[in-house]
């Protein structure tokens, strides 16, 4: 049995771009009585982004390799453009021979790319390499060839100097984005906290984002006044501290972590136990000790690849701190905004922002829905991974 792993963007959900066709390697699916479609391998394989074929036998990939086409499978190869992964399963004896051998350095050749089997016990019971690759590792590297397509895409729109259309459907597939959002609380007692005004609605609006084109999203939730988007993995951290061990135990698993939490930047040095009386007190002096840099330690532990992004809410000299956030944070990008102008604060639906990037670009963007701003951030991201 072979799978065809399809993207079809336009047909499913944004959180759940693919869909999976089982079909026997002999099926003659396009002149089955129940398929209305005489050509549907034609019809088939223009409408796909990536041909993976998930278990592939020894007589399929001899197929491909040799132009045969006498079924559904090999017909949909040869008429397909999209990228094809083959990730074989098979008897040791099989998988050794120099036949097989042969036809998958043919296809290499051709540019298909393979998932390698593993040692094993197989179904004839007895114990070699021709297991198939975990599944879990079959699915990372098709999301990896997805997004060196896209990357190909964005880099051939940036070389044709179509630099502003970059909202395309499902490119950011393959990234992993881990988001901060909302604010923290701070416990003075069990009462009473130290806190701001942030909402989670820009944060949000990057994560919802960022599922709508394809990408699959984590994000550190803080305290919100919205509820976060379906389909993106939510994980709760009322403190500062909470949200630091959340995003670093997360931290591996990103390729791109986006800090639009407002963390608080002091805490408590000692939170009572009890609820603080004000009887006889007319005054309440606290100590306050910082709290973890999130987006400082993001920086130093990055691992090769992993974009770092911040964000500066400011009352003054907006673009000023912003880049010396961004030099001393060594950051990819940073996203300004003067919270004192209208509709630029927090708890609104809109936004103001300029967007600064390591490379020194600086680009001023009009009042517009925390939404609309947050597909631009993500633009700018994917013009980082191009370039």
């Amino acid at each position: 049995m072979s799978q065809l792993l399809v993207r079809r963007s336009h047909r499913v959900q944004p959180h759940r771009p693919y869909q999976v066709f089982s079909l026997p390697d002999d099926q003659e699916y396009d002149y089955d009585p129940a398929n209305p479609d005489p050509i549907a391998h034609i019809n088939f394989s223009q409408d796909i982004d990536l041909l993976l074929i998930v278990p592939a036998t020894a007589n399929i990939i001899a197929k491909f390799a040799n132009g045969v086409a006498d079924d559904f499978l090999s017909s949909t190869y040869l008429a397909s453009t999209a990228p094809v992964m083959i990730a074989p399963a098979m008897n040791t004896t099989m998988w050794e021979q120099p036949a097989t051998q042969r036809n998958i350095q043919r296809l290499k050749a051709d540019g298909v790319h393979f998932v390698e089997p593993v040692a094993g016990e197989l179904a004839c019971k007895t114990v070699g390499t021709g297991k198939l690759e975990d599944v879990e590792n079959i699915v990372s590297q098709a999301l990896k060839v997805l997004s060196e397509k896209t990357k190909k895409v964005i880099k051939e729109n940036i070389e044709a100097g179509r630099n502003g259309d970059f909202a395309l459907k499902n490119d950011l597939s393959g990234e992993r984005l881990l988001i901060t959002v909302g604010g923290t609380r701070e416990a003075i007692d069990p009462v009473r906290f130290i806190s701001n005004h942030s909402s989670g609605k820009m944060g949000f609006a990057v994560a919802e984002a960022a599922r709508d084109r394809g990408a699959e999203v984590t994000v550190v939730c803080g305290v919100t006044a919205v509820e976060p988007p379906n389909g993106v993995a939510v994980i709760n951290a009322v403190s500062a501290r909470e949200m630091f061990d959340a995003v670093m135990k997360e931290l591996a698993n990103a390729t791109v972590f986006v800090g639009a939490a407002a963390v608080a930047d002091y805490a408590p040095t000692n939170a009572a136990d009890a609820k603080i009386k004000k009887e006889n007190q007319d005054k309440l002096i606290l100590e306050l000790k910082k709290t973890p840099d999130i987006l400082s330690e993001v920086s130093k532990r990055r691992k090769k690849g992993q974009l770092v992004i911040g964000f500066a809410a400011e009352t003054n000299e907006v673009v000023t701190y912003a880049k010396i956030k961004m030099g001393k944070k060594d950051l990819d990008m940073v996203i300004a905004n003067d919270i004192t102008k209208e509709g630029a604060g927090f708890n609104t639906d809109t936004n103001i922002a300029t967007i600064l990037t390591r490379v020194g670009s600086e680009i001023e963007l009009p009042l517009m829905s925390k939404r609309a701003l947050a597909d631009r951030i993500l633009d700018e991201i994917l013009k980082i991974r191009a370039a």
